[in-house]
């Protein structure tokens, strides 16, 4: 009939349309991977030669706008020092600000390179409530950008960053998580749209929350969770005593087993994936430990945060020397060697506290303010580096021969 091969049709045009779509899309992020790695690289080479905001401003964040499609040169789309009304305390002004028809769309705050980007935060938030038009904020140090959009109330920035883009890491270990190339391409100029990243950026920030309820719960089941569960099984009013002592450790293992079992059995039934060893069998898999973003996040910190807090070359060349090793429960960072070289044990705290366990006569620091392990961290890696010597720099020359 005409009208079925008609719907057909429509069908068909509707399934090619969707096939270019994607196909672009995967094309714009390889070119975006290509070029955000490059330029990872070159900002991380220039980073010690920045040494206040101007420099941070013209040599590392004005090229990450560029690979975003801005234009740096046109003050009709990139304008400096944008100053903007708020209420009766007068004006307020953001370091960047990316226009559209005239109107800035996109605020940027700069610290310089290698420094501790709360302060920026605050101030962006500020420059962000006082301009509705203003659909997305940026912090940045040059080396990490953090995007924030308005996802709780219009016009109030968001307290968690809903992307972050950190250049050491992806100049280290490269950037193969396709969720975050993605939420980068709606932030360039030819994809921007303030609705579809609000939205885009809410899916992001819940799903970011879910994982780490997720992971908790499968490191150490709350109460209330294993109560949950057993209701789902039929088991209910259990004492608190019983469910700690018998019920939780049940939950745990039946957390693993459902996780691991399914990996399992694709290793099993891929015969390519046992060739390259990962024929292992269900105990040693289930010893494998998961590093959780705060966690890495922690070990770009460490590195990035002593580059800035060290005073002498040898030291700083050191610094590539730093490594971490992940456990159960706890991640080491090491200078040189995780037995010898242990500069501290990062434990994530459920409650936004985290532990940090140096060597004595430090020992624990729990906070929630990262900064304030700086001492410590740059009092134990100088005595690693006096101890096992400047291992980064021997790296390096023993790389050039």
């Amino acid at each position: 009939m005409p009208g079925d091969s008609s719907a057909v049709e429509r069908r068909t045009d509707r399934n090619n349309a969707g096939a270019r779509v994607m196909a672009t899309d995967v094309q714009s992020m390889t070119e975006l991977r290509t070029r955000l790695m490059a330029l990872a690289r070159r900002s991380l080479a220039l980073m010690t030669a920045c040494s206040n905001e101007e420099s941070t401003k013209l040599y590392l964040v004005l090229p990450f706008l560029a690979l975003l499609g801005y234009d740096p040169g046109d003050p009709r789309e990139v304008y400096p020092e944008h100053t903007a009304a708020f209420g009766s305390d007068g004006a307020t002004k953001v370091d960047l600000a990316i226009l559209r028809d005239g109107a800035p769309s996109v605020a940027i705050e700069v610290k310089k390179a290698g420094a501790a980007l709360d302060d920026a935060q605050g101030q962006l938030a500020a420059y962000f409530a006082a301009l509705p038009s203003v659909r997305l904020g940026i912090v940045t140090n040059g080396i990490v950008f953090s995007f924030f959009v308005d996802t709780a109330a219009p016009n109030l920035m968001d307290e968690e960053a809903f992307l972050t883009i950190d250049l050491e890491t992806i100049a280290g270990s490269g950037l193969a998580d396709e969720e975050t190339l993605e939420a980068l391409l709606a932030v360039t100029k030819a994809r921007f749209d303030a609705a579809a990243l609000a939205e885009q950026a809410h899916v992001r920030l819940v799903k970011r929350r879910l994982r780490k309820v997720l992971l908790e719960e499968a490191r150490a089941p709350s109460e209330g969770f294993c109560r949950h569960v057993l209701e789902r099984i039929g088991i209910r009013n259990v004492r608190a005593a019983t469910i700690e002592r018998y019920y939780a450790p049940m939950v745990h293992a039946a957390f693993e087993e459902s996780l691991v079992l399914p990996v399992v059995r694709h290793l099993r039934a891929d015969p390519e994936a046992q060739s390259r060893g990962f024929g292992a069998n269900l105990a040693q898999i289930a010893q494998r430990v998961v590093t959780t973003e705060r966690e890495l996040a922690i070990f770009a910190y460490v590195r990035r945060r002593l580059a800035f807090l060290v005073k002498d070359e040898a030291a700083f060349n050191a610094i590539e020397a730093i490594g971490y090793k992940d456990y159960v429960g706890k991640l080491t960072i090491y200078y040189g060697g995780v037995r010898k070289g242990r500069l501290f044990d990062f434990i994530e705290g459920a409650d936004g506290y985290d532990k940090f366990i140096f060597p004595d006569p430090i020992g624990e620091i729990v906070t929630n303010n990262i900064y304030e392990i700086d001492d410590a961290l740059r009092t134990v890696f100088a005595a690693r580096v006096r101890e096992i010597g400047a291992t980064g720099q021997t790296h390096r020359l023993a790389r050039i021969a």
